[in-house]
């Protein structure tokens, strides 16, 4: 009896527990659309650096950009594997064939956080490191327009930029030691990049 009663009391459970579930998707309109923001992500590879590496490197990443409906911050996972020496992590507007300019950190460390308009999150060690954060306004570096490059003056035309495909994300490693560019571990100009897709 009582091994009945238990039966019907974990079925009931796993009803409630499949219900709300239900209920959960559907109120969400049962997409993963950011609640009518939009999402892009970039895979990080050292094949995809302009100029290219002059040593190839193993490493990867990725970072995921969650761009709020109204669009005045973007949530953002930049995962990376594989680096040492990690210094800074940035966005950076232009397409795929250039090495464009910086227009909103991701992380930073020691005195290069300085460089950026609020100080963002650090870039920890490890082999396989994680690091989330959220971009507003108060996080843009504005630039000027640069040959058939528009200008990016406001955050609103940072998030035209990641909505139309023309920004990419770059960790960078430096090993502090003369000369630069020597390998893994050490491209100060960046180590793994991606364009920021759909």
């Amino acid at each position: 009896m009582q091994m009945q009663i238990f039966r019907r009391v974990v079925l009931g459970l796993m009803a409630l527990g499949l219900t709300v579930s239900v209920f959960a998707i559907l109120s969400c309109g049962g997409s993963d659309d950011n609640n009518d923001g939009i999402q892009r992500q970039a895979n990080m590879q050292g094949a995809n650096e302009r100029p290219p590496l002059p040593v190839p490197t193993s490493a990867s990443g990725s970072d995921v950009l969650a761009i709020s409906a109204d669009r005045t911050q973007i949530q953002y996972v930049l995962t990376y594997n594989g680096l040492t020496n990690v210094v800074q992590a940035h966005i950076h507007e232009g397409d795929a064939t250039v090495a464009g300019q910086v227009i909103l950190y991701l992380c930073a460390n020691g005195a290069l956080k300085a460089n950026a308009p609020v100080p963002p999150p650090d870039c920890p060690a490890g082999s396989s490191v994680t690091v989330t954060g959220t971009l507003t306004a108060a996080n843009l570096i504005t630039r000027a327009s640069q040959g058939n490059r528009p200008a990016v003056t406001s955050f609103a035309d940072a998030v035209a930029l990641l909505i139309d495909g023309v920004t990419y994300s770059n960790v960078h490693t430096d090993d502090g030691v003369a000369p630069t560019n020597t390998g893994p571990g050490d491209f100060p100009g960046g180590e793994i990049r991606g364009q920021n897709q759909p």
